[in-house]
């Protein structure tokens, strides 16, 4: 669960019930750059100078985000599934490598900065696309990162590289 500092527990406490809030996701990935969405808007919008792309699509609750990989949710896009094949068919095989970064973020109308931000990760395996939706599973671990640390190089097991 997020730990919130004593001024923004007394801001959720002062602030009005009828605050808007927006709930923001960009993907970033080196071959296809950044994808900026907004969840259930009717027009774009701009946080932080960053144009955000209105469009119709289920969210996790970041709020409620834990650290647990099986609770990092799923994002369920309805027609865009259009513009997310063509971004995925421009990743590269060698690119492939690379996972897909995923931010969620908060922001509340008249507000500048997010009032939440959270990192996740795509792995290889973590996009469906069907003829109605695209999901999208989200992963709090970097599926590029080694799990297991005693897969490095040691000159003493592996002794054929030592005279290169």
């Amino acid at each position: 669960m997020p730990t919130y500092s004593q001024s923004q527990r007394e801001y959720w406490f002062k602030r009005p019930a009828d605050v808007l809030k927006f709930m923001a996701v960009q993907f970033y990935h080196p071959d296809f750059n950044y994808i900026r969405l907004v969840a259930n808007q009717y027009s774009d919008k701009i946080f932080e100078g960053d144009s955000y792309q209105a469009v119709a699509m289920k969210v996790p609750e970041v709020t409620n985000q834990t650290t647990d990989t099986t609770k990092a949710g799923t994002i369920v896009f309805g027609r865009i599934g259009v513009n997310v094949r063509q971004a995925l068919l421009s990743i590269t095989p060698l690119g492939s490598l690379t996972p897909i970064e995923v931010t969620l973020k908060q922001y509340e109308d008249g507000i500048t900065l997010p009032i939440y931000e959270r990192r996740l990760y795509v792995d290889k395996n973590g996009i469906s696309i069907n003829a109605d939706a695209v999901n999208v599973r989200l992963s709090v671990n970097n599926p590029a990162k080694l799990t297991q640390e005693d897969q490095f190089y040691d000159p003493s097991v592996f002794k054929g590289l030592q005279f290169v």
